[in-house]
């Protein structure tokens, strides 16, 4: 079934966009696969998203067909997990707890679909989602294949399908053994401390900006930062935009948050450009107390 003129702030953690013009919601494999032929068929473009947890939509809204993942299944080989696209991080993270298999747990909490995770490779305390994935089943202009987790090209908060139009059809996971409590505490410690920064209800992408690579610095630059601010790695982008003075700093109904200098949120009707015009201040101010280029995590919907 085809939604005509659907606003895209209502599917967006971000609650920022127009209207697209068609919206197909898919609910298992099977119907993603059938949608994908049919539009190749009958060369109408599309574009594809999930959960809308880490993206800016358009102020000008969408034209053509936007396709939306909202489900799919789930199911355990071993002690190997396959799931879907569609199927939400909460779901597959839930789902390994309840099956003793531990490599996703430090990912409670984090909003969004699978198939967004692999996209950003999502992360969080030192992990990230690419060091459990085995394959990944792509669909590109009418093929179906498995990339490798080589082939994949993932890297800090990137991958190849952030740069090719391959729809992302399911994911494997190789997983190791543990116990449901052990495993269940952790979620829960994490779940916590998340709620913390993000409170629920709050209308926001996550963190906006990736953290810095501590290996791509020179040292001086660190020295000047300062190597107690270093986590697991990196610097936190968050570090670097409070000492500019981004918290609370706002460009329209987009604000900083007063305690965390990574946190974009929306306090009501705010718009793409005001995100985009925010963003590049910041930006700036960084690179020009830092010497550092800030990149977004989040991904523009254009």
């Amino acid at each position: 079934m085809v939604k005509k003129s659907v606003s895209l702030a209502g599917l967006s953690t971000f609650s920022i966009g127009g209207k697209v013009d068609n919206l197909v919601e898919i609910k298992n494999r099977n119907g993603l696969l059938t949608s994908l032929s049919y539009f190749k068929k009958n060369k109408i473009s599309f574009k594809v998203f999930a959960e809308g947890s880490n993206i800016v939509f358009p102020d000008k809204g969408i034209n053509g067909f936007l396709i939306r993942l909202i489900n799919g299944s789930v199911y355990k080989i071993g002690n190997e997990i396959v799931s879907d696209a569609g199927v939400t991080l909460t779901k597959l993270i839930n789902f390994s707890i309840k099956n003793g298999l531990s490599g996703l747990e430090k990912l409670s909490g984090i909003p969004g679909s699978v198939g967004g995770a692999v996209v950003g490779n999502a992360g969080a305390y030192g992990i990230s989602v690419s060091d459990i994935i085995q394959e990944v089943e792509c669909w590109d202009n009418g093929k179906i294949y498995w990339l490798t987790n080589a082939d994949s090209r993932f890297r800090y908060r990137d991958s190849i399908f952030k740069h090719k139009p391959f729809v992302i059809v399911s994911v494997r996971f190789r997983l190791k053994k543990s116990s449901y409590d052990s495993l269940r505490k952790t979620s829960l410690e994490i779940i916590s401390i998340r709620e913390k920064k993000y409170k629920p209800g709050l209308k926001c992408p996550g963190s906006f900006f990736k953290n810095i690579i501590v290996a791509d610095l020179k040292k001086t630059v660190i020295e000047r930062i300062g190597f107690e601010n270093i986590k697991y790695g990196k610097i936190p982008a968050g570090f670097l935009l409070e000492k500019v003075g981004a918290c609370g700093m706002s460009v329209g109904d987009i604000e900083i948050a007063s305690f965390h200098g990574n946190l974009f949120y929306n306090k009501g009707k705010g718009k793409s450009e005001e995100v985009k015009k925010l963003a590049g201040i910041l930006k700036a101010k960084v690179y020009k107390k830092f010497g550092i280029f800030l990149e977004e995590e989040i991904r523009y919907f254009l």
